[in-house]
């Protein structure tokens, strides 16, 4: 097993933790697929994950936060910056993340204002 694959492999509870949280778009089997195409990034310390993506909009190109799991002031204060700066090493003018209401505080202290809730009703067949 490669380092990564260790890392992954710790990393991962984590990562299917906030999937429960998630509305249900994707499988932990579906982030380990998109990982390994290169489409999402993995990132981790001691005491946290974070899965991300790079978004090309029409007027902004933004690195979204997709999952994060773990302690969520390792996250912001580990992760974070590392994230930001591959960011604007990619083209990056800003960060985004999708998540619960109670991310909301911890991530203003750092500078993210709060832009939005997502709402979800699953319909039935």
């Amino acid at each position: 097993m490669t380092e990564a694959q260790e890392q992954w492999q710790r990393c991962k509870p984590w990562i299917e933790a906030a999937l429960k949280h998630s509305p249900g778009f994707e499988t932990i089997e579906d982030v380990e697929r998109l990982v390994a195409a290169g489409s999402y990034q993995f990132w981790q310390s001691d005491e946290c994950a974070a899965i991300t993506e790079l978004c090309n909009y029409a007027q902004r190109k933004v690195l979204n936060v997709v999952h994060g799991g773990g302690d969520l002031t390792s996250l912001l204060d580990v992760l974070e910056p590392q994230m930001a700066a591959y960011a604007q090493a990619n083209g990056c003018d800003g960060i985004m993340g999708t998540g619960r209401k109670g991310w909301e505080r911890p991530s203003e202290k750092r500078g993210y204002r709060f832009a939005c809730i997502v709402m979800i009703k699953d319909l039935q067949q």
